[in-house]
């Protein structure tokens, strides 16, 4: 397992075999953890630079599909992510 996968597990909490949502669609993320920053251009394995994708919004964040998703909306839609489950963790 790479290691970016194995933060953004632990980071939530998730097993391997759990089921992982896409941050933006709520489908199962069969497009694996993404970096919004690649590590090409500077980002890290790091949780504030993670999200969980499906292949279609993989692919759309790689330019390979359009509408594209461009990094800022990937932040965003992680910043929201990250925060809901905050507050479903504050709650249990």
């Amino acid at each position: 397992m790479q290691k970016h996968t194995k933060v953004y597990l632990k980071h939530f909490n998730i097993g391997e075999q759990d089921y992982i949502p896409s941050e933006i669609s709520g489908s199962p993320a069969t497009g694996g953890i993404h970096h919004i920053k690649f590590l090409s251009a500077g980002g890290k394995d790091e949780i504030e630079n993670l999200i969980a994708l499906t292949k279609q919004e993989h692919d759309q964040a790689h330019y390979k599909e359009y509408p594209y998703l461009e990094r800022e909306e990937l932040f965003e839609y992680h910043k929201k992510f990250t925060n809901v489950y905050k507050q479903l963790n504050k709650q249990q």
